[in-house]
């Protein structure tokens, strides 16, 4: 459960005990200035207490708010970066290669076999997909040597 739901149950249940002794108070006593006294001041309790949960609420909604964005954020950046999207094709697994678009298992074998390329491009020259294959996916492609770290 949230702090801030916490805040507003806690305030709620403290106004309804207040609101409560304030009636009994009231129930007992037969002057109505008293009375009139004891709901007043339960009714000011009241505002400065929704007051409170009313700005534990907002500061709460501000911080969710302000996550929210750095997350989306984060993610828009994941997305949008090149070089974590990109596939190494002398070192990616076969899996790596057939999660690119139209390359099949056949054809991520074959990129295998003739590693090593110096140029992603080289897949088509060697034959592993052909070079309408090779437009689909070659802005994904990378050719950095197998021992580069």
């Amino acid at each position: 459960m949230s702090s801030n739901l916490q805040v507003v149950m806690r305030t709620t249940l403290l106004t309804a005990l207040i609101l409560g002794i304030g009636m009994l108070l009231s129930a007992c006593s037969n002057d109505p200035k008293t009375t009139r006294q004891q709901a007043a001041n339960a009714t000011e309790q009241l505002k400065q207490d929704a007051r409170e949960a009313a700005g534990n609420i907002k500061k709460g909604a501000t911080t969710a708010q302000t996550d929210l964005t750095a997350a989306a954020q984060g993610v828009k950046e994941g997305l949008n970066d090149k070089n974590s999207s990109q596939v190494n094709v002398n070192t990616a697994s076969k899996a790596e290669l057939m999660g690119l678009p139209g390359i099949d298992e056949a054809q991520a074998n074959a990129i295998i076999a003739d590693r090593p390329y110096r140029h992603a491009h080289e897949i088509v020259t060697k034959g592993a997909v052909s070079e309408d294959e090779y437009q689909k996916i070659g802005s994904r492609l990378s050719a950095t040597s197998a021992t580069k770290q």
